[in-house]
């Protein structure tokens, strides 16, 4: 008679070490969807098609592009002197403006109270001085991760279009500053309601 074989622990943690990665992965989206800050963000988008995925928009956040007078003291220091070589992870402080749309207040590297967003910001100051019409401007970039959204199939042409006479707003839930983009809103479709 045969003897049955019993698989030993370690074919019990290969077997289990996937499922647990992808449950980690899940974890801090889900649990933002869940329990986080529904805010209202604008933006400038662009509509490009992906043949793969149908349609989808990329966004051009308001908060992307941040004046210099936001930014802490002795992180624009820094970047005046030149002492980032890299980008720099920060935490942007955003405030309810008109409308109930969040802006950018402040920037820093330390986390603030209230509601704020994690990014990335760009390691030197920009600034508008290309654009001859335009009122100089000295600002950051920053990067939330929160940049492209799948739309319907044929609804992508319609918010570029949109956005052309307008701003379109974006729906984010935020906790502990991390973002997930939950929905575009055409400000058109806002008016008709």
């Amino acid at each position: 008679m045969s003897k049955k074989r019993v698989p030993n622990k370690w074919f019990w943690v290969s077997l289990l070490m996937p499922l647990l990665v992808l449950t980690s992965m899940l974890y801090k989206p889900v649990s933002t969807m869940i329990h986080g800050t529904e805010i209202t963000l604008a933006t400038i988008p662009i509509d490009p098609r992906d043949l793969f995925y149908g349609d989808y928009v990329i966004l051009d956040l308001e908060i992307e592009e941040i004046d210099v007078s936001l930014i802490d003291p002795t992180i624009k220091k820094k970047l005046e002197g030149y002492e980032y070589n890299r980008q720099l992870s920060v935490f942007v402080s955003l405030a309810r403006g008109e409308n109930g749309v969040y802006r950018a207040e402040y920037v820093s590297e330390q986390k603030p109270d209230g509601i704020y967003i994690k990014g990335s910001m760009s390691p030197y100051i920009e600034d508008n001085s290309w654009n001859e019409g335009a009122n100089f401007k000295e600002y950051v970039r920053v990067e939330y991760g929160i940049e492209r959204f799948y739309v319907e199939e044929g609804t992508g042409l319609e918010l570029e279009d949109q956005a052309r006479e307008g701003q379109v707003l974006v729906s984010v839930k935020i906790q502990n500053g991390y973002p997930v983009l939950t929905d575009i809103i055409g400000i058109e479709s806002i008016n008709q309601q």
